[in-house]
């Protein structure tokens, strides 16, 4: 099976990375008491982190390293595609040499972080609302648009429990 290449900013990877880690997590608040039972609650979903090693090939290596350097010093979040994988928007945190360069191959180790998505609101009048994707929940709005959770519950009487609603339903998000 033959992958799309990963890409960054504009730029595609003739060859994709060959170890690939990928930590998505929830935030969890847990609720400790002498009397009773502990509990916890999901707060929203953590940023994700992407991390690799890869090798550029070619007699052109040192330039695909270089232009890989440049989009880490620009410090400007892009969308990140990997294989099979849904888009994000990420910085490019980290990156180096992981080996000692051989004449048309460099190895080379990278971390992208995750970043708040742009802002997909559609305005309609004075408001301003966003349709829910597949798995999201109130949290991650808020996280997402930097809302305090308290003015989203709000402004949406229509959903009664934070934690559970539907794909494809409105949130207003002023």
């Amino acid at each position: 099976m033959k992958l799309a290449p990963m890409r960054f900013g504009g730029v595609s990877m003739r060859h994709n990375p060959e170890k690939l880690s990928i930590s998505d997590k929830n935030r969890l608040q847990e609720y400790l008491s002498p009397c009773c039972e502990a509990d916890s609650r999901i707060l929203g979903r953590e940023l994700c982190r992407v991390s690799g090693e890869g090798v550029l090939f070619g007699a052109d290596c040192l330039a695909q390293y270089c232009m890989l350097k440049k989009l880490q010093r620009d410090h400007t979040p892009s969308k990140l595609v990997l294989p099979k994988m849904q888009p994000l928007y990420a910085y490019l945190k980290e990156l180096s040499l992981s080996a000692e360069p051989q004449e048309d191959i460099l190895h080379y180790r990278f971390v992208f972080c995750e970043t708040k998505s742009p802002r997909i609101a559609t305005a309609q009048g004075d408001q301003y609302y966003v349709t829910l994707s597949q798995g999201e929940n109130l949290w991650d709005i808020a996280y997402r648009f930097g809302r305090p959770i308290e003015a989203l519950t709000a402004l949406n009487p229509q959903i009664p429990l934070i934690d559970e609603i539907s794909e494809g339903e409105r949130v207003r998000l002023c």
